[in-house]
């Protein structure tokens, strides 16, 4: 199965301003792994070194034990699905086609893709409920209607590891739910390695993921869920306004 890890890299955007120092991470195979820390912590620059599309200026990020700008793009995209945050896909493909590029790693050069293929794209359009989209174009549908079709496609690419940037930033109440729980239960079903950065620390909670707890570029802290999401720990990144729910004039309501 896939791995991936990151051993003592650092990155700066600019000269002796680092965003990120010396980090060492081991992202243990089947397992949800959540990223979580404040605007500018340094967890989008993260995940973009996972994916390969930035260069550490010291370390090594491995992709199964081996450095990941080592290996060519097309390799890469047999082990590693990624999905960018935000959704400026401002194509004019339709929606079945723009699902279907997930498969080109899976394609020989010039070979169309075939029944199965095509019933993989649909199987995927049905478990994210967008089957109404599939004649749509990208540059038609809203941000949280992009949002799902991107993640659909990394789902697609059939790919062991799966990275997201912030997945549901764009999503409203329901589709979040709907996207967490299916990220969830692939873990629970398939051999998936998952990382994920969010703004929500009840997200890890729900997906009982391991969390990796960043600020100014240093991780502060890393662990299961249920270990980091405590007031005591949180508070070290968002500072002394945390509280737990029980602690509000208010009942939180959520989607099972």
């Amino acid at each position: 199965m896939s791995s991936i890890s990151v051993e003592k890299i650092s990155y700066a955007y600019h000269k002796n301003h680092n965003v990120l120092h010396d980090i060492t991470l081991d992202f243990h195979k089947n397992q949800i792994h959540t990223l979580l820390g404040l605007n500018g912590s340094g967890k989008t620059t993260l995940i973009k070194l996972l994916a390969g599309l930035f260069v550490p200026n010291t370390g090594i990020v491995k992709l199964n034990e081996t450095d990941i700008q080592a290996i060519s793009y097309l390799e890469r995209s047999k082990h590693i699905a990624y999905v960018r945050q935000g959704s400026n896909t401002g194509d004019d493909h339709f929606v079945r086609d723009y699902l279907s590029f997930g498969m080109m790693n899976q394609l020989n050069w010039y070979q169309s893709p075939s029944v199965e293929h095509k019933k993989l794209v649909h199987d995927n359009a049905v478990k994210f409920n967008i089957v109404d989209l599939m004649d749509k174009k990208m540059n038609e549908l809203s941000g949280g209607q992009k949002q799902i079709v991107m993640i659909c496609r990394a789902f697609i690419q059939n790919t062991e590891i799966i990275i997201l940037d912030e997945p549901t930033s764009a999503l409203d109440f329901k589709n979040q739910s709907m996207v967490l729980k299916l990220l969830k239960q692939i873990v629970e079903t398939e051999n998936k390695t998952i990382i994920l950065s969010t703004h929500n620390p009840n997200h890890a909670l729900y997906l009982n993921s391991h969390v990796v707890l960043i600020d100014k570029g240093i991780i502060i802290d890393s662990g299961s869920a249920k270990e980091i999401i405590q007031v005591d720990i949180l508070k070290k990144v968002y500072g002394d306004t945390i509280v737990k729910s029980k602690e509000q004039h208010y009942d939180e309501v959520t989607i099972l």
